[in-house]
């Protein structure tokens, strides 16, 4: 049965050449059972170090954290009924498939048939059935890194927790791997906290997303919403590709902001809490897929123009700021453009937010 996870203003400082550094910041979360969150963000933003916190690697300098209403911040490793998947396999590379994922069941002094049951129906889940006699070394990484997950998954964790798991593997390996460990996550109904930095893996798996920046959660919500409403210009610029453009403040009545960008007056929705105030800078976040050519809108010159099988992307320079943009449209059939070519863009204002700056 799936449990909950709450994480109450957690903290941790370590201290480098003596002085303190908060690599986690004040972090509140809240993990409905059964929940996969990702925490996303750049190397060195702390997503780690909350998930060793919640493993219990890493005592929280500040905070608790609770798993299934039970506080366990102070409770040891091997007592919290957590799986850690870690970034490298970390198989024993002298034991056979089988040895490998019965360790964990072993060292907790499971009865031999409830072994040969378990190992089996693990390999099975994970598509490895068959592959039991087989050694780490004859394996491929995708097959390796699906041995590591069955030797978490036997031991059924309330809470498992992946530390950039897929890193190792290459782009084609990765995708079909994400979608596996999705399905598998969805079929045990166990709560996930997953680590990464790719965003193409916390788009495509998860429930929710927290984007964390030096150590500070910059936003929490499901992949569409951070998408197509990010409350600040690093999410915006982190969640898949951003046209971040700048302007200034016409006017705002609360919810929708008039911008005047490249000589021509937008209206578009406003981020939450927003307190625009005329003449103000702004920026419009704009995605790539959502600019069109047009006979009116924003004019600009094509700096570079690349084929890339089923579509095409441009980098547009605009008149007068000099901002490129990134267009990616969808033209089966119809016009491309070339490098040097003047074009004018148009996006549909509901589709673009604007942020302060």
């Amino acid at each position: 049965m799936a449990v909950a996870l709450e994480l109450s203003n957690v903290s941790k400082v370590f201290h480098k050449d003596k002085k303190p550094v908060r690599a986690v910041d004040g972090v509140s979360l809240s993990v409905s059972p059964g929940e996969m969150v990702t925490f996303l963000g750049p190397s060195g933003c702390g997503k780690t170090t909350i998930l060793r916190m919640v493993a219990g690697f890493e005592t929280p300098t500040g905070g608790a954290v609770s798993i299934d209403g039970r506080d366990v911040t102070n409770v040891p490793v091997n007592r919290r009924d957590i799986g850690f998947v870690f970034q490298n396999y970390a198989l024993f590379p002298h034991m056979s498939v089988f040895e490998n994922v019965a360790y964990g069941l072993r060292v907790k002094g499971t009865g031999e048939a409830d072994i040969r049951r378990k190992v089996g129906e693990g390999l099975e889940l994970v598509g490895l059935k068959g592959a039991d006699k087989a050694f780490p070394n004859q394996l491929s990484g995708g097959e390796q890194q699906r041995v590591a997950l069955a030797r978490v998954l036997v031991l059924e964790p309330k809470v498992l927790l992946m530390d950039e798991p897929l890193s190792n593997l290459d782009a084609k390996l990765r995708i079909h791997m994400r979608t596996e460990i999705r399905r598998i996550q969805k079929q045990l109904d166990v709560t996930c906290l997953y680590v990464t930095h790719d965003q193409g893996e916390a788009l495509t798996m998860s429930d929710r997303i927290m984007v964390m920046n030096k150590g500070k959660v910059e936003q929490i919500g499901p992949p569409r919403e951070l998408y197509s409403d990010p409350r600040s210009l690093f999410v915006a610029d982190f969640i898949g590709q951003a046209n971040i453009i700048p302007g200034s403040v016409v006017a705002f009545d609360g919810t929708n902001v008039l911008v005047s960008v490249a000589g021509v007056k937008i209206g578009v929705r406003a981020v939450k809490n927003a307190s625009f105030t005329p003449c103000a800078p702004a920026a419009l976040v704009v995605r790539p897929e959502n600019l069109m050519p047009s006979e009116e809108g924003m004019a600009g010159t094509v700096r570079t123009a690349t084929f890339l099988g089923g579509r095409m992307e441009y980098e547009v320079i605009l008149e007068g700021g000099g901002e490129v943009l990134s267009f990616d449209p969808f033209l089966p059939g119809k016009k491309t453009f070339s490098e040097g070519e003047r074009i004018r863009l148009y996006f549909d204002p509901s589709v673009a937010v604007a942020l302060e700056t």
